[in-house]
């Protein structure tokens, strides 16, 4: 509430403000456009959100500048040290079983066979392979089943679907029904799977994408 936000601070800056402890500190600059501003107290201060700030200060009745004169003058910097921010832990994601960890790293379970690996780390970024059907689409067969269903989950926004095109898919529910990918299906990972045969899994099923 000291100034107003058309005050022009660059007069104020260098100034010297004392709270109710005696501490002292100098204004630093404008903060924002509402009047606000900010304090330097190189000793420290234990003034809390709330607390008043004083700014002292004489002007001479004969002095044709009208210059702001302080008797206060700031204090040494108190030597301090810098307190870093605790380190993040990174998250391990697996399946805790018995007590053990059952690590997974970039898309490869550490208790994966090696031979088995490879498979593995050909699953797209950001997936395990498994996907959610959100709608089924196509032509209906003599079955009764529809030729193509649209799948979330086995790709992210950024993998390039068309790579995978060709892969096997199977229903979990149903796994004798097999599908390939057969391209994208908009911008926001979907693909759409065709099941030459059909499939009969509802929307809300899953399906598993194979190496």
């Amino acid at each position: 509430d000291l100034f107003k936000k058309e005050t022009n601070m660059s007069q104020f800056v260098g100034l010297v403000m004392e709270t109710d402890r005696g501490e002292i500190g100098s204004i630093q600059s404008s903060f924002g456009t509402s009047g606000k501003f900010r304090v330097n107290f190189p000793a420290g201060t234990e003034a809390k959100e709330g607390d008043p700030l004083y700014l002292r200060f004489k002007r001479y009745a004969n002095d044709p500048k009208k210059a702001i004169h302080q008797d206060q003058s700031l204090p040494r910097a108190r030597p301090g040290y810098r307190i870093d921010p605790p380190a993040k832990k990174k998250k391990v994601r697996g399946k805790i079983s018995n007590g053990n960890a059952n690590v997974v790293e970039n898309g490869v379970d550490s208790k994966t066979p090696k031979g088995d690996r490879k498979a593995s780390a050909n699953i797209p970024n950001g997936s395990n392979g498994v996907g959610e059907i959100v709608k089924t689409k196509g032509d209906i067969l003599q079955n009764g089943k529809r030729t193509v269903a649209i799948v979330s989950g086995l790709f992210s926004m950024e993998d390039d679907i068309s790579k995978h095109k060709g892969r096997k898919v199977i229903s979990i529910t149903t796994p004798e029904e097999e599908g390939v990918i057969d391209g994208s299906f908009g911008k926001v990972g979907k693909c759409k799977v065709l099941f030459r045969d059909g499939i009969s899994a509802d929307v809300g099923s899953h399906v598993k994408m194979l190496s």
